[in-house]
C-alpha cells in the first residue's frame, strides 16, 4: 500500500466526522467516501480489510469519543469492535472488485447498507452511525423513509458518492454523471416538498381534534449530585417542583428524564408515595425514569432501567423495562451466558433487557417509551407504534456526555423515527436536548443543553399507517439478501479474464 491510500483513508473519515450533527455541513456526505473507494481500488483483501479498519477507527473515534465521559474502558472495547463491520465491509467489497471485474462498483451501495442492518442486529448493536443520519437538518430529503426506512437514505448516499468517484476517475460523460446526480437530489426533494406540505396541512387539522399536551421537565442535574445518594431527596424533590409548575400550563401529560429518581424507587415507599400524591393533586399522570429489579426463581436479581407511568386515579404504576441495552456501558453482551463481568471490569452498568413491549394508557391516548439509547432502533420504535402507541415519548439522561457532540447526535436520530411511522415524539432530556418532534421530522422548540427549564406543547396523536410501519426493514433486508448471494457468488466465483 502507498501512503497516498493512507492519507485517502484519513481524508475520508474526516470528512465523514463532519457530515453528523451538530454541524450544519451534512451536505459533505455526498463526497466523504470517494477518497475510501478510491483507496480501495485494486486491493489485496488483507489490504481492503486493513483500509476498512482504520476507517473506522479513525471516524468511529471522531464521532463516538464522548461515550469515553460515561466509561473510558469500555468505549475503547465498542470502538475497536465497531471497526470491524468496516473492515469486513471493505474486505468484501474488494473480493467483488477482484471476481467481477469493472462493475463491481454497483456492489458498494448494498453492502454498505447490509453492513448498517447487521450493525442493528444482536446484543454488540450500536447501530449510531448511520449514513442517512447525517441528512437530519434536510427534511425535503428524507421523506421517503416513511417507505423504506433510513437504509434507504443510506443506500441513496452511497449512490451519489459512486456518481462523483465515476466522474473523477474516467473524466468523460461529465455531463451525464452532473445529470444523473442532479436527479438523485432534485427527485427526493421534489417528493419531500410535497409530502412535508400534506403533513402541514394534515397535522393542524389533527391537532384540533385529537391532540395532547404535553410537559417536559429537563433538571438539569449534574452526574456528580445525581448518584450522590446524599442528594437523592433534592433530586426528586426538584422534579416535584418543576411538575407543579408546569400543571400551571393545563397539560395532560409532565415526563421526568432518564433516571430523574436515581435510586430502585419501588423499594422507596416515602418517594413512591411523595409522587403518586403529586399525581393526583395535580390530577395529571407523570411518567417517571428510574430503576428497579426483580429477584428470579434462582435467587439471582435482575435489575432495570426503566420508566414508571403514576396516574392520578391509580394505586401501583404501570412499569416499562429498558430493552435494547448499550453496550459495554449498561451490561457486557451475552454476559448471562459468558459471564465476563466476573472476571472484567469496563466501567459497566449490570442492569438486564426488559421483555415487554409496554404501552401505557392515559385518558387522552396510547403511547410507548423509548429509554436513552432505544431511539437508535427503528425496528423496536416500528414494534411499539403496531402494538397501539398514538405517540411516543423518549426520555434520555445525556449528562454523561458533556457539551460535545453526543447529546445533539442523540437527538436528531429520533427525526427519523417520527418519519418512518408518521407519528409524534416527545423528548425529555436530564441536561437536553428536550424538543417535540411532528410526523415530518420538523423539530419544535428544542431546548440549549445544560440549562434547567421546561418545556411544553400539544402534539397530535398518530397519523396514517405508513407502508414501513406495516413492513418495517423491507429495504434493508432485501439488500441483505443481495450481499449475501453477491459474497457466495464471489467466493465460488473464477476471476474474470482480462
Amino acid at each position: 500500500m502507498l501512503k497516498k491510500d493512507w492519507f485517502l483513508v484519513i481524508f475520508s473519515a474526516l470528512l465523514m466526522s463532519l457530515a453528523y450533527p451538530p454541524f450544519p455541513f451534512g451536505f459533505v456526505i455526498y463526497f466523504a467516501l470517494v477518497p475510501l473507494i478510491f483507496a480501495l481500488e485494486g486491493k489485496k483483501l488483507s489490504d481492503a480489510f486493513k483500509i476498512g479498519y482504520v476507517f473506522g477507527l479513525i471516524s468511529n473515534s471522531l464521532l463516538l469519543f464522548w461515550i469515553g465521559w460515561a466509561t473510558v474502558p469500555g468505549t475503547v472495547a465498542a470502538i475497536l469492535l465497531l471497526c470491524l463491520y468496516t473492515a469486513f465491509l471493505t474486505w468484501f467489497y474488494a473480493l467483488m472488485q477482484r471476481k467481477w471485474g469493472k462493475g463491481s462498483f454497483l456492489f458498494l451501495p448494498f453492502l454498505w447498507v447490509a453492513m448498517e442492518y447487521v450493525r442493528s442486529l444482536t446484543e454488540i448493536s450500536f447501530p449510531w452511525l448511520n449514513l442517512a443520519y447525517t441528512q437530519t437538518y434536510y427534511l425535503n430529503l428524507i421523506q421517503y423513509a416513511s417507505f423504506a426506512g433510513n437504509y434507504a437514505v443510506s443506500f441513496w448516499i452511497v449512490c451519489l458518492n459512486l456518481i462523483i468517484h465515476l466522474i473523477l476517475k474516467h473524466k468523460k460523460g461529465i455531463a451525464l454523471g452532473i445529470s444523473i446526480f442532479a436527479i438523485l437530489i432534485i427527485l427526493p426533494y421534489i417528493y419531500g416538498w410535497h409530502e412535508s406540505r400534506v403533513l402541514r396541512a394534515v397535522v393542524l387539522e389533527k391537532i384540533e381534534k385529537e391532540n395532547i399536551r404535553i410537559a417536559l421537565l429537563q433538571g438539569n442535574i449534574e452526574p456528580e449530585v445525581k448518584w450522590d445518594e446524599r442528594f437523592l431527596d433534592y433530586n426528586i424533590q426538584t422534579f416535584i417542583g418543576m411538575s407543579k409548575e408546569a400543571a400551571k400550563e393545563d397539560v395532560d401529560l409532565i415526563l421526568w428524564p432518564e433516571t430523574a429518581a436515581p435510586c430502585y424507587l419501588a423499594s422507596e415507599s416515602v418517594y413512591m408515595n411523595k409522587i403518586q400524591a403529586t399525581s393526583k393533586s395535580l390530577n395529571i399522570p407523570l411518567l417517571v425514569g428510574t430503576n428497579d429489579y426483580e429477584v428470579n426463581t434462582e435467587g439471582r436479581f435482575s435489575y432495570y432501567n426503566s420508566a414508571f407511568l403514576f396516574k392520578p386515579k391509580g394505586s401501583y404504576p404501570q412499569i416499562y423495562n429498558k430493552i435494547h441495552l448499550v453496550p459495554f456501558s449498561e451490561k457486557i453482551p451475552y454476559d448471562e451466558k459468558l459471564r465476563i463481568s466476573d472476571k472484567v471490569q469496563l466501567g459497566q452498568s449490570d442492569f438486564s433487557s426488559g421483555k415487554n413491549l409496554t404501552i401505557f394508557h392515559i385518558p387522552k391516548g396510547r403511547f410507548a417509551t423509548l429509554i436513552c439509547f432505544e431511539s437508535v432502533y427503528p425496528a423496536l420504535v416500528r414494534s411499539f407504534v403496531n402494538r397501539g402507541a398514538e405517540f411516543l415519548v423518549n426520555i434520555t439522561n445525556d449528562a454523561w456526555f458533556g457539551k460535545t457532540a453526543g447529546p445533539f447526535q442523540h437527538a436528531q436520530i429520533a427525526v427519523f423515527r417520527a418519519i418512518e411511522n408518521r407519528i409524534s415524539i416527545a423528548r425529555c432530556a436530564n441536561t437536553g436536548v428536550s424538543m417535540f418532534i411532528d410526523p415530518s421530522g420538523r423539530v419544535k422548540n428544542a431546548t440549549k443543553i445544560f440549562v434547567r427549564t421546561t418545556i411544553t406543547d400539544r402534539i397530535p396523536l398518530k397519523l396514517k399507517e405508513t407502508f414501513y410501519t406495516r413492513h418495517g426493514d423491507w429495504f434493508a433486508q432485501g439488500c441483505f439478501l443481495v450481499s449475501f448471494f453477491l459474497i457466495l457468488v464471489s467466493l465460488i466465483r473464477k476471476k474474470p479474464e482480462k
